[in-house]
């Protein structure tokens, strides 16, 4: 999953010192975008998480050696080359994130929405109101548990 999630950002157009912002809620949203920005680390992309797409409640992710991927401290709003929208944003208002888009994507920007449930954006509604360049879509068919003896 990390290698075509990185290959997506290298397809973005991304570049050493750009700005990338994962939008999503605090628990489940946050520990995707640690995942994900895990797989980016050596892109030298700067990489920032928007809890709830407030802008200003954007931390800044940062490698902590031996550790991974972490939200480092908050910092002042940012604009960036790609948003990566997460895909609990769709059971909130769609107003805060329509604002970050407003506020922090650049002129020739990417929004790249990531949904563990195919076609989430499209049942929503989202993709009436955001212009998504790409969808990041994955599964997890089938979890399964079992005790080993």
């Amino acid at each position: 999953m990390l290698p075509i999630f990185r290959e997506l950002i290298l397809e973005s157009g991304m570049k050493e010192n750009d700005n990338l912002i994962f939008a999503g809620c605090s628990g489940p949203c946050y520990s995707m975008a640690t995942f994900f920005g895990f797989g980016l680390r050596d892109l030298n992309v700067n990489l920032y998480f928007a809890v709830d797409s407030d802008i200003h409640q954007l931390w800044r992710l940062d490698e902590v050696e031996n550790l991974g991927i972490v939200a480092a401290r908050i910092e002042r709003p940012v604009k960036a080359k790609v948003i990566v929208l997460m895909s609990a944003l769709c059971a909130m208002p769609m107003k805060p994130t329509l604002e970050l888009i407003n506020d922090a994507l650049v002129s020739d920007g990417v929004i790249i929405g990531e949904t563990v449930e195919p076609g989430l954006f499209e049942k929503q509604g989202w993709d009436r109101k955001i212009s998504f360049n790409f969808l990041f879509e994955f599964s997890m068919v089938n979890p399964t548990s079992f005790e080993v003896n």
